[in-house]
């Protein structure tokens, strides 16, 4: 399935999945002289070291209230409610919190100078604390705003982006990635979507489009909601093939590391 996702578009219709019960989740606060506090929550396999690391990106405002709620149980973005799927391929992930300065997150925000530089304090320190050497981005919804335009600023401090149910349209909440030159991106780029997204700011036709330049997954398939189309608990944040979807990104981010690491 590696090489498919790597080389064209695929629908995905169920995976099979070993326990995901071996990883363990904890808050890490980063405190410098001089900068705002910050918060990542760090989910990592128990009985290996990780084989790569992704920073998570949810959508809406970009709060996941580490500091009010603790630990999310078990969270309202796909990526954050299947993060052990991502510990049982052997991945870390640290779900990124924005600073009290910066929080909450408008799209203006995710394009900006001072969201790079909280997210490369958490890169840096993730990177070391975990020994890991590659890391990638992965957002999801308004998460995708975030993703795009530091893999743009990162170059080579990442290894790669996901962008998952992207935000190709703009709204009134601001101009999500409206007119974005992805092929400005030098990191290896997935694009991940549901079929059955009716999300007016994330429609399939456009990531149809995407399948002339990168490799795009489609998930097919869900559990229907009653929520709102551009909602967690809809087909645009993968209800009910949560887990599938975060085993496909996590199989294309090792795919990925091994091609660094053998090519």
């Amino acid at each position: 399935m590696r090489s498919l996702i790597a080389q064209c578009a695929i629908v995905l219709l169920a995976a099979a999945h070993a326990s995901v019960d071996a990883a363990t989740d904890r808050i890490v606060k980063i405190e410098e002289a001089g900068q705002p506090p910050l918060l990542y929550l760090a989910t990592v396999p128990e009985t290996a070291a990780p084989k790569a690391g992704a920073i998570l990106f949810v959508g809406g405002d970009g709060v996941v209230g580490l500091a009010e709620k603790g630990i999310p149980q078990p969270g309202d973005s796909f990526l954050v409610k299947a993060r052990k799927v991502f510990a049982e391929h052997g991945l870390a992930t640290a779900t990124f919190e924005p600073s009290l300065a910066s929080a909450p997150l408008s799209d203006q925000l995710r394009m900006s100078a001072m969201h790079a530089r909280e997210v490369e304090r958490v890169l840096k320190d993730f990177r070391q604390r975990f020994h890991l050497d590659r890391v990638y981005l992965v957002g999801t919804s308004r998460g995708t705003i975030s993703a795009a335009h530091l893999a743009l600023r990162f170059g080579q401090k990442i290894d790669g982006v996901v962008l998952a149910s992207t935000v190709f349209s703009s709204s009134r909440t601001g101009p999500g990635l409206a007119g974005f030159d992805y092929r400005e991106i030098r990191a290896p780029l997935l694009f991940v979507h549901h079929r059955q997204d009716a999300c007016k700011v994330t429609p399939p036709v456009e990531a149809d489009k995407m399948r002339a330049h990168f490799p795009v997954l489609f998930i097919d398939g869900w559990h229907g909601s009653t929520d709102h189309a551009c909602k967690p608990f809809s087909a645009h944040g993968f209800l009910g093939r949560e887990e599938e979807t975060v085993a496909a990104i996590s199989d294309w981010i090792l795919w990925r590391s091994e091609k660094t690491v053998n090519p």
